[in-house]
């Protein structure tokens, strides 16, 4: 008798849990939804290529006589974020084939995107 009541007691919790519908959990997150991601990753404003002032370093370092950092340093004080080693392999990476020195390994340097740097621009 013992058993059909226990059993009883445990068929009735069980019929009671069938009845309840189930429990969704919703947890909060510190991290936003992939919309707001998306919205935002759009807004965001396009990079450019130290490349493409590779005129202006090339004219600085050869004519002026600038030392690589003070050639950062002045592409700072025009809106430009970059570094001496990012002025640097952009200026190899601009030297024409022809006028390379045959004396240095330039292997490292004609792999593609060797001077391709990411430059934040500040907006005027």
């Amino acid at each position: 008798m013992k058993n059909k009541a226990s059993k009883s007691k445990i068929g009735a919790a069980a019929e009671a849990k069938a009845d309840k519908p189930p429990v969704t959990a919703v947890v909060q997150s510190d991290y936003a939804s992939s919309e707001a991601i998306l919205e935002e990753a759009k807004k965001e404003p396009k990079r450019k290529l130290l490349m493409e002032y590779q005129a202006a370093i090339r004219t600085l370092r050869n004519e002026k006589k600038f030392t690589f950092r003070a050639i950062a340093e002045w592409l700072a004080q025009r809106g430009v974020e970059t570094d001496h080693s990012a002025v640097y392999r952009t200026y190899l990476a601009s030297i024409p084939e022809q006028e390379r020195s045959p004396f240095e390994n330039w292997e490292e340097v004609d792999e593609p995107g060797y001077g391709d740097e990411n430059v934040k621009v500040k907006q005027p």
